[in-house]
């Protein structure tokens, strides 16, 4: 891949929270003139066969991957997961997880109607589309019914955790998540990390942590200095992408700015190649 090129390494689709279909966002994306797209839904690879179909028409190259979902004390925490071989195995331990959004779903909606919003389970589930329904979901219909002005206050003011309507998830463990990206031959990656990162990675190396997602939104410039040089000092492999969900409009740009230089995926996929990955 040319060096001048930009790649992005994390984008959802609806088959997690994502608004547009993989081949849409594909579409997007290849015509912001990326040349690569890690998607990462969570806790899913459902949409990986649509974009697989789809990439080479859009001139894009397709990293496969999947964003776990994982309970680290009270908090959660995302471990990325980049070229899984045994998808099928993977796809398997991830239904329960799956099942387990819809009746979590049903009781933050009930919270939501005793604090006198007039929501159904109904709405949340057109919302997610073939998906299992997520509070991104959730926060869009309360956006869309003029309950709040904006997600970030559908989260702050109801849906975080110690918000009213908060309900937690049951979630792997981390040594869980570990075992299973590991089981199917994926490349593990903490995912934007944050300050919460810094006291973790010590303990994921062992785990076979191989990569920090450096290149994040929600990172400042110092923290990205700080995980890079983590990254470095430890012998992981840097990442990051943009986190694209999409907007409701379908015209949306994609930005752009946030991809990465094709080094990193260049990168990825030599880590990739050392355990046997295509």
């Amino acid at each position: 891949m040319n060096t001048g090129q930009l790649v992005d390494l994390h984008m959802h689709s609806n088959a997690s929270d994502g608004i547009f279909s993989p081949a849409e966002l594909l579409e997007i994306v290849g015509r912001a003139g990326i040349a690569a797209v890690g998607l990462t839904d969570h806790d899913t690879v459902q949409g990986l066969p649509e974009a697989l179909a789809v990439a080479e028409k859009y001139g894009l190259e397709l990293v496969p991957g999947v964003e776990l979902s994982v309970l680290e004390g009270k908090r959660e925490i995302h471990i990325l997961g980049y070229y899984p071989v045994d998808t099928e195995l993977l796809n398997s331990e991830l239904e329960d997880i799956r099942a387990e959004r819809y009746s979590r779903m049903d009781k933050i909606v009930a919270r939501l109607n005793n604090l006198g919003f007039k929501v159904n389970p109904e709405e949340v589930l057109a919302e997610a589309g073939d998906s299992a329904p997520g509070r991104l979901h959730l926060a869009r219909v309360l956006l869309r019914k003029k309950y709040v002005h904006c997600l970030d206050e559908a989260f702050s003011l109801y849906l975080n955790p110690d918000r009213g309507a908060y309900v937690p998830r049951h979630l792997m463990t981390l040594k869980r998540a570990m075992n299973l990206l590991s089981a199917v031959k994926a490349v593990k990656v903490i995912a934007h990390p944050g300050d919460l990162g810094k006291a973790i990675i010590d303990r994921l190396i062992p785990m076979g942590l191989q990569g920090i997602e450096v290149f994040h939104p929600d990172h400042s410039t110092a923290q990205k200095q700080y995980y890079h040089e983590l990254a470095f000092s430890q012998g992981l492999v840097v990442t990051g992408g943009s986190d694209f969900h999409g907007s409701r409009e379908r015209t949306a740009r994609y930005p752009r700015h946030l991809a990465v230089a094709s080094y990193y995926l260049d990168q990825l996929k030599k880590i990739a190649s050392q355990v046997g990955h295509g």
